[in-house]
This record gives C-alpha cells, structure tokens and sequence, in this order.
C-alpha cells in the first residue's frame, strides 16, 4: 500500500492566505522610518491596520525604532520562512496532487516531502509566535505596558492568542492524523 497525505482545507487555506500579509508586514518593518505614521509612505500603504498596531505594540512604531530594536526584523525574517514555506507546502499539494488541489492526495515521497514542509512551516510559526509573545512578557510588557487593559486583550494578546493554537492546530494535524503507513 502507498503511503498518502490529504491536506486538510483550512490548513491550504492558511497556507496561501498568510503570505500577502506576511510580505505586507515585512515591508512595513523594512521601509522604517519611511512607513512610520506621519512619514512619506505610510498613507496609503501602511495606514489603518498598522497606524493602530503601532499604537498598540511600540515595538512597531516610532519608540521601536528608535531604539532599534532588532527582535522585530528578526521575527520578521522567521515570518517570511514561515510564509514561504506554506507556499512551497501549497505548491507541493498543486504539483503532486492525483485529485486536484482542493480535495487532494500526494502520495509516496513526495507525500512525505510535503508533510516534512508543512511541519517545518507549522513549527516557524507555533516557535516564533511564542517567542514574540514570551519577550514581551519578560521584559516587563515593555512595548505594550501602557496599553489599557481591554485594547491590549482584545487586539495584541488575542492575536497571540488565536495565532499560538492556530499554529499548534496545524502540528497536531500534520503530525497526528497523517497516517503513518510505509512509502514506496
């Protein structure tokens, strides 16, 4: 018997949905100064969605980086790993897929190769994910201490939360229900 991966539909979904967003933010961080609100190429680019989390978490505005903070950049850089390899695990399901890309099924090694990415993509996310959270707790909520508490639960902290299961969601299924049969 063959050994076979069927990706499930939400994961696919994630998986193609998260990389414009990705490189939405990555460029935000990049083009710093510039991107800031009040700068040359905030509006429209960058206006609304990070004029509001720049207020929320400091370490993406003005104070950030001003003090050059390089935790964002460098989770910025896990984050497009991240985006790139749900993109290539997405790919690998439209290649080598013998069903079509939305109800598919990769079978033999190259089942295994795209289970392998996708892990890899799930474990970027769930690591990098808890680290952002974790820094901002043992430094004191540094960036987010002057929020008051009702914004900062419902905007930073339940990102992090709907993010850190999401991503454990997409371990646990790649890992746990892909059927651990033997390949040919």
């Amino acid at each position: 018997m063959t050994w076979s991966h069927t990706p499930r539909l939400p994961i696919l979904i994630w998986c193609l949905w998260v990389f414009p967003f990705t490189l939405w933010d990555t460029i935000y961080l990049v083009l710093r100064p510039y991107s800031l609100p009040s700068n040359k190429w905030h509006h429209p680019y960058f206006s609304g969605t990070f004029t509001i989390w720049a207020s929320i978490d400091h370490i993406y505005g003005q104070e950030g980086y001003d003090e050059k903070e390089g935790f964002v950049l460098a989770q910025s850089v896990m984050n497009m790993l991240e985006a790139i390899l749900c993109i290539v695990y997405a790919w690998y399901i439209w290649t080598n897929s013998t069903t079509g890309f939305w109800s598919a099924t990769v079978t033999g090694k190259k089942g295994a190769r795209a289970v392998l990415v996708g892990l890899s993509a799930g474990y970027v996310t769930a690591i990098k994910t808890a680290l952002y959270f974790l820094r901002e707790v043992f430094s004191g909520y540094k960036y987010t201490g002057h929020n008051e508490w009702k914004p900062f639960l419902v905007t930073w902290y339940g990102m992090k939360c709907v993010a850190l299961p999401r991503d454990l969601t997409m371990l646990i299924v790649l890992a746990y229900f892909t059927p651990p049969r033997h390949y040919t």
